[in-house]
């Protein structure tokens, strides 16, 4: 499994990635911190996945983005705002697969991959 973690901080790429290969040793994780990054690594790899920070640098592309990556690949907004926050509600309109709030518990996080790909 490839998955691609996107978001400024470092941290919350560590927090997710390490909560990924508790559960999954043989998973790929690779790391953005922008969303030029993400675009031009989502051309050199087949991604399983995609976790997509929503204020990330360059996120005012992301509906477009989202739009055209949930052809290829299951996409989770992560984000500090909650789920009825209306950007967040636009994204999973658009075809997001699920959103993961940046406060998640390592439990949440687990339910929500495995939700997805079992």
């Amino acid at each position: 499994m490839q998955i691609l973690i996107a978001d400024d901080l470092r941290i919350h790429r560590f927090n997710i990635k390490t909560y990924i290969q508790r559960l999954w040793v043989n998973a790929v994780v690779y790391e953005a911190k922008n969303l030029n990054e993400v675009i031009t690594n989502v051309f050199d790899i087949e991604f399983d996945l995609l976790i997509l920070d929503i204020n990330m640098p360059g996120s005012e592309q992301l509906e477009d983005f989202v739009g055209q990556a949930i052809k290829y690949t299951k996409v989770i907004i992560f984000s500090e705002y909650d789920k009825l926050d209306p950007r967040v509600e636009n994204l999973l309109k658009i075809g997001a697969d699920a959103f993961l709030p940046k406060s998640a518990a390592e439990e949440q996080v687990a339910s929500l991959l495995q939700l997805l790909f079992c």
